[in-house]
């Protein structure tokens, strides 16, 4: 007897909404930190810190398969 595994489909609509949320708050954040060290880092290595965080971020809270507060302002928003 073996054992089918059920996969369920990647909702890549939520994907999209989650990783564009992720991505905002997290370029605002890394924004305030380079403000206060007085822009001494190039502001472009921050924005691609923020898109692979993310992007892994969005990615977990797919595969955690519970529904958040980050979702009710992702629908919100976008």
């Amino acid at each position: 007897m073996s054992k089918k595994k059920h996969r369920s489909k990647f909702n890549w609509k939520r994907f999209i909404k989650l990783y564009l949320t992720y991505f905002v708050l997290f370029v605002a954040l890394c924004g305030l930190i380079d403000y206060y060290a007085y822009m001494v880092y190039n502001f472009l290595y921050f924005v691609a810190i923020s898109a692979i965080a993310a992007l892994a971020a969005a990615y977990t809270h797919i595969k955690k398969g519970k529904k958040d507060h980050i979702d009710e302002v992702a629908d919100e928003i976008f």
